[in-house]
């Protein structure tokens, strides 16, 4: 048996913690919604103006995109630090697929584009159905059911300040 003193092993025992143990499963998928939107932001701006249907000024609407794109970096931050990402993850699935629809079905109103259509069914909708699919099944039918509940609202407060 080697020499080793008791102090020796609990030290090298701390050198390289395992990866990833303090955070749970999916919480760096998190960052994807926060690197697609910006890009649903720049096809948006085409929209922006009442003639679109975004009631809002250029500025406006940038002030809005950046604020939005802050919260979104704090509250994974906080699902992380405070270990809920996964609930994070199905509201934030729900918002984008909810959006993604939304530019669906104002296009079929106005019959032609709308602006955040092509970002909202090709990164959107597969981000958020995925999520939505993925996580299906980690925690039980009412959280769930809540956190989509809450993604729902989070998409009517977003329409809302559009108007």
């Amino acid at each position: 048996m080697a020499n080793f003193r008791k102090g020796d092993l609990i030290q090298s025992n701390m050198i390289e913690p395992a990866p990833d143990m303090n955070k749970p499963t999916g919480s760096r998928r998190l960052w994807l919604f926060l690197l697609v939107y910006p890009l649903h932001i720049l096809e948006e701006i085409r929209g922006v103006g009442v003639a679109h249907g975004i009631n809002l000024s250029l500025k406006q609407f940038f002030i809005l995109s950046g604020g939005a794109c802050l919260l979104l970096a704090i509250s994974i931050l906080l699902a992380q630090k405070f270990r809920f990402p996964q609930l994070l993850e199905i509201i934030l699935g729900t918002v984008v697929v909810l959006n993604a629809l939304s530019h669906i079905i104002n296009c079929i109103i106005i019959r032609g584009y709308d602006a955040g259509v092509i970002t909202g069914t090709l990164i959107f909708i597969p981000l958020g159905v995925t999520s939505l699919i993925r996580l299906r099944n980690s925690m039980r039918w009412p959280r769930y059911f809540r956190a989509v509940a809450l993604g729902i609202v989070v998409q009517g407060i977003i329409i809302l300040l559009a108007l």
